[in-house]
């Protein structure tokens, strides 16, 4: 991928589904995010399938996710490495935390968090550099031999990241998560607390459905934000838009209400995330 791979969107809620995205340049809280893939696995589904059902569901915790992505990463390019070789170019495998910011990831359990970053929502990512080398090599290569080669990485990129789910039982975790999610949904207790952080952010001032809701109203403010600050079609990096941003009065004035919304709110979910997990747990082993 060119320049990373970023979340499209959060787990605002315990449970809410990573969604894939391949090569987007979204600003917001970057980490692995993965499709359910139409092909199943050749092999039954590993510990690394319930590991994963367990990072869906926010019970494992951001270190935990953090780094199953950054596996992820490494072994996908690492494939692309072998694949690339296999059409007779050299790919040097990009350094996981060049794809994935686990750094500046969303973490819902932390207070710290919330107070420096809100819900991760304006959050800018910070990507480690690319190896020069890998840039030594593109500018070896001939004019045709670069066109074979921009035409042969999208092709290894997809195929590793497809090998890499069926390996990680990553098709199989988002069905699961899926299901039991759906239980959870219905379940009393978990209904019972959502209601309760329903009363518990209202008298915190800002009432919402969910915390995925207030996310939700956060992030299209986001989004209008972000689209006047960049200007048109100007492609702009991450330390160019922050730059930007630090020195926007409106940009300013969503992070600081962000920020509010999470400290705020922050007693409210860890109490909704408890009963999500306890709930989830007892979901899935009593039919996983």
């Amino acid at each position: 991928m060119a320049s990373g791979q970023s979340k499209e969107e959060d787990r605002t809620m315990p449970g809410t589904r990573k969604t894939v995205v391949v090569a987007l340049a979204v600003l917001i809280a970057a980490g692995f995010v993965y499709l359910p893939s139409d092909h199943g696995r050749p092999a039954p589904a590993t510990a690394d399938t319930r590991r994963f059902v367990l990072i869906l569901a926010g019970v494992s915790g951001a270190k935990e996710s953090g780094k199953f992505d950054l596996e992820v990463a490494a072994r996908t390019e690492a494939r692309t490495s072998a694949c690339m070789e296999s059409h007779g170019f050299q790919y040097l495998p990009r350094n996981p935390h060049s794809v994935v910011d686990v750094e500046d990831a969303s973490d819902f359990s932390s207070l710290d968090y919330a107070r420096g970053h809100g819900f991760g929502i304006s959050v800018f990512p910070h990507f480690a550099p690319d190896a020069p080398a890998a840039k030594g090599y593109i500018k070896t290569l001939s004019a045709a031999s670069l066109k074979s080669y921009d035409a042969a990485l999208p092709g290894c990129v997809e195929s590793s990241q497809r090998a890499t789910e069926k390996e990680y039982g990553i098709p199989e975790a988002n069905s699961e998560w899926t299901r039991v999610d759906g239980e959870v949904q219905h379940d009393e207790r978990y209904r019972a607390a959502l209601e309760t952080w329903r009363a518990c952010a209202a008298a915190a001032g800002h009432p919402a459905r969910s915390r995925l809701a207030l996310i939700t109203d956060l992030r299209k403010e986001y989004t209008s934000v972000m689209a006047a600050l960049r200007g048109g079609d100007q492609v702009l990096s991450q330390d160019q838009l922050a730059a930007l941003a630090a020195r926007n009065p409106t940009w300013q004035k969503l992070h600081r209400a962000e920020v509010d919304a999470a400290v705020a709110t922050f007693p409210c979910s860890q109490a909704a995330d408890r009963t999500y997990a306890s709930t989830f747990l007892q979901h899935l082993d009593h039919q996983g």
